[in-house]
């Protein structure tokens, strides 16, 4: 599972980045998430298991990078920019398979390092140990960047368990444990980064995307909390992005918001997101910011 980035998808709407579509849909917010927008009743698909095809590879002489929510949209970019940066790249995705290897190949023909693993955040402490495993492949990881989320709208009415353990599991559980496998295998003395793709809505909630919105607004703790914890040696940040990709199946929303309620009246891009998260990997006396990239919808 992964992907919002754009709440209304993942890493991204919300903030439109990246989700962690479980169906591989975000509407925004991350790229690699469970599918927004869905039916409250309606069954989430099964999670095909797809573990990175373990040939005898030799570590990678380049520092590593893991993006969550990887395949697809904004973390798709976010994992670009990395292999650009010079970094191996780990491209977890959950049922974006194809979209995975597509987007590995594509680093490698590139003269990149690359790896795809498929993981299911909804069970967030196997799902790092597994994704972390596939890194060990390459070498270590001295960037993570959490990029999926699940982002579905519920009214109080129609809010049950699972909809609550999901987002819990992907949104917040699934960082918390994701860092805690990047520092067991940081090397001694080693510089880190981990960057979280948060949402402007955990600054000012609205009435909808209440269960989403309260994970990102926990998360965005758990990131200040975990730059006291783990500095010196390693920087914790996050990134609130705004509009930055429009949900899948409402293409003309970001428009309609950037005219009403963007007092910059546009929509950012994911390069734009890509920017900020090279400004935080290029800075050594930053850690515990949250960076809004949103046009200033939070204000």
């Amino acid at each position: 599972m992964t992907t919002p980035h754009d709440p209304e998808s993942t890493a991204h709407e919300p903030s439109e980045v990246d989700l962690l579509q479980t169906s591989e849909k975000l509407s925004t917010e991350s790229d690699d998430a469970l599918p927004g927008n869905q039916d409250p009743s309606a069954e989430l698909p099964p999670f095909e298991t797809a573990r990175p095809a373990v040939s005898v590879r030799k570590p990678s002489d380049r520092p590593v990078a893991v993006v969550t929510g990887a395949a697809r949209r904004v973390g798709r970019e976010i994992a670009l920019a990395m292999a650009a940066r010079g970094l191996a790249v780990v491209i977890h995705h959950g049922t974006s398979a194809v979209e995975a290897k597509v987007l590995m190949n594509r680093i490698k023909s590139a003269g990149g390092t690359a790896v795809a693993v498929g993981a299911d955040l909804r069970d967030p402490r196997a799902a790092a140990a597994t994704i972390f495993e596939a890194a060990a492949e390459l070498g270590e990881v001295t960037t993570l960047i959490n990029s999926a989320a699940v982002f579905q709208d519920r009214a109080l009415p129609w809010v049950d368990l699972y909809h609550c353990n999901v987002h819990l599991s992907v949104n917040l559980l699934a960082p918390i444990f994701l860092a805690q496998q990047f520092i067991r295998q940081l090397g001694e003395g080693q510089r880190g980064h981990i960057i979280n793709i948060l949402d402007w809505r955990a600054q000012r909630p609205g009435a909808d995307h209440f269960v989403y919105t309260a994970t990102k607004a926990a998360l965005s703790s758990v990131t200040k909390s975990l730059a006291l914890q783990l500095a010196p040696l390693i920087q914790v940040n996050g990134i609130a992005p705004g509009a930055i990709l429009p949900p899948e199946d409402r293409r003309s929303w970001h428009e309609q918001r950037a005219i009403s309620s963007i007092p910059l009246r546009r929509t950012g891009s994911p390069q734009e997101l890509v920017n900020s998260i090279n400004f935080l990997l290029d800075a050594n006396f930053i850690t515990g910011e949250i960076i809004n990239v949103s046009g200033g919808e939070e204000l």
